[in-house]
């Protein structure tokens, strides 16, 4: 006789396909596993008294960090706290520190003139913090080499005089659902002044997060080139722009567009090729600044880099891609697929005897003026295929032998004229592609094919494919916005989408999954365990 809390379990699983039973199971062990050891929680709150309990709490952060074991959470209350914290111990495995914003009655603000956090230790989380640097001399935080398995949830980093975020060399660290932005030095006229920037970081993700208005680059690794070099790098479902200031900021002027580029990377030439992904991310407002040859991505040295499903749109040169120079022997290699480029006066620079770059599927839209420069690039390897450009002919590198594309008028696209590059029913790139064995998605995460062959450029047409989601709709950054806002911003959840194995579907073409059923699964499994640690279970038999 099965005890009575697994009935229901039972009961679900003899209805669900064969897929789900193994999930089934699992969530049967989890039912039968004791209750862990509750953690401990303390409570930071302005004009604590100090013992850290939710109905006295401690009146500041440096306190409940100082108390906190692995495992433990420090609540802090709404309000500003003038303070530059230091973590103070690691966490473990499965048992974070976490340290928590509660934000019901407002922002939790910690704030302080240069360095606002320094973290020196493993497996801490910080989430729904807004941490302010008052444009101080400082990077206004600070993750050294300790700190491992870091994750920053929804916090916010901004007004820092250095690097909004420097990185040594941590392992697994997470950004998710962040706002990065006003990192900016005007020493000398412009100073370097990075959003994320970091020496030998070994898997870091950045995801669902924007990051603007800076006078460095958006993400730049690794300005120290330092051994073993950085790698495992992902960049997805992100924003990173500039545009002209709205008013004056830390030593700018109003108008000025003080950055450089949205990535830029360098790495040792000894070092293992560092492996870097961008995906389902859009790049804006890289033109009219303070340095020649302005570049949404700056990509150089020792890289190899995959670029999916993303837009680069309002920049003077969209992709800057370089090859092998007598100071850097291992230049960069570049996959670019799924890729939307308009309103460009550069869309592909590729310099210096560049090898191995791939541009697949890549649509070329409106007021783009140049589609590609050579520079010092006459034994450049290209292969281009099944890129799609509004245009009357195609550019010469789509000509080589090999190599293939198709120029058509406006009347292939949606509206081309609104920068909508969906291909419009009848459009001539529909089933016109050639298959690439490794293109499976398109721009929208839609399945190729559709048809008989793979539609050239970026989007998959189908006569039932309604998108839901146009990732890069939208105009320029306009100068008209209210400071640190971005005019494109998404108001959705910044948590969602964070499967880097399911992208999202862009319409009604992409195959369905049995993950819901999974979900529904995991959520029903919790409720039991949890209503079994409270002696009053989820469901009755």
């Amino acid at each position: 006789m099965l005890p009575a809390q697994l009935r229901p379990v039972a009961l679900l699983a003899a209805a669900l396909p064969a897929a789900a039973l193994l999930a089934t199971a699992l969530l049967a062990t989890l039912v039968l596993l004791p209750p862990p050891a509750l953690a401990a929680e303390y409570h930071v709150a302005p004009g604590g008294t100090g013992t850290g309990t939710e109905f006295d709490p401690f009146d500041t952060i440096a306190q409940g960090l100082d108390a906190a074991q692995p495992g433990d959470r420090v609540i802090v209350a709404a309000g500003t706290y003038s303070e530059s914290l230091q973590t103070v111990r690691d966490g473990i495995e499965g048992a974070p520190i976490v340290l928590r914003g509660d934000t019901t009655d407002g922002p939790v603000v910690v704030t302080a003139s240069g360095r606002v956090l320094r973290v020196d230790h493993a497996f801490i989380t910080i989430e729904d913090l807004v941490f302010d640097g008052q444009y101080g001399d400082s990077d206004a935080l600070d993750i050294n080499d300790g700190a491992n398995h870091l994750t920053l949830r929804r916090c916010e980093v901004r007004y820092s005089g250095r690097d909004c975020v420097d990185m040594g060399a941590p392992q697994d660290v997470l950004f998710v659902g962040c706002l990065i932005h006003h990192c900016l030095n005007s020493e000398g006229g412009r100073t370097d002044a990075h959003g994320i920037t970091g020496g030998a970081v070994q898997k870091l993700t950045i995801r669902d997060t924007e990051i603007h208005s800076f006078s460095g680059d958006g993400v730049q690794f690794d300005p120290g080139r330092e051994l073993p070099g950085w790698n495992d790098v992902l960049i997805e479902g992100c924003h990173i722009w500039l545009a002209p200031l709205p008013q004056p900021a830390n030593g700018f002027a109003t108008g000025t567009v003080p950055g450089e580029n949205a990535v830029d990377t360098k790495t040792h030439n000894d070092a293992p090729r560092a492996t870097l992904v961008i995906r389902d991310s859009t790049f804006s407002g890289f033109r009219n600044g303070l340095i020649s040859n302005m570049a949404a991505l700056n990509l150089k040295e020792n890289i190899d880099a995959l670029l999916d499903r993303i837009t680069l749109r309002d920049n003077e040169i969209a992709l800057r891609l370089r090859g092998p120079t007598s100071d850097r022997p291992a230049g960069s290699w570049v996959r670019a697929q799924n890729v939307v480029i308009y309103d460009a006066e550069v869309a592909v620079r590729y310099e210096d005897d560049l090898e191995n770059l791939r541009l697949w599927h890549v649509t070329l839209g409106g007021d783009v003026a140049t589609p590609f420069v050579e520079a010092a690039a006459d034994n450049a390897q290209l292969d281009v295929r099944n890129l799609l450009i509004l245009a009357a002919t195609l550019p010469v590198e789509v000509q080589a032998p090999g190599n293939s594309g198709l120029a058509v008028d406006q009347t292939a696209f949606v509206d081309a004229a609104g920068h909508d590059y969906h291909l419009a029913a009848g459009s001539p790139a529909i089933d016109q592609g050639d298959s690439i064995a490794e293109v499976v998605l398109d721009r929208d995460a839609v399945s190729r094919p559709q048809g008989g062959a793979p539609d050239v450029g970026a989007y998959e047409w189908c006569d039932d494919c309604l998108p839901q989601t146009q990732l890069d709709a939208g105009t320029s950054s306009s100068p008209d916005a209210a400071p640190g806002t971005d005019p494109d911003a998404s108001t959705d959840d910044p948590d969602a989408g964070t499967d880097p194995g399911q992208p999202d579907a862009g319409c009604g073409c992409q195959h369905a999954s049995d993950a819901p059923a999974s979900a529904v699964l995991i959520l029903l499994g919790l409720c039991l365990w949890l209503g079994l640690r409270r002696r009053a279970p989820c469901l009755h038999s």
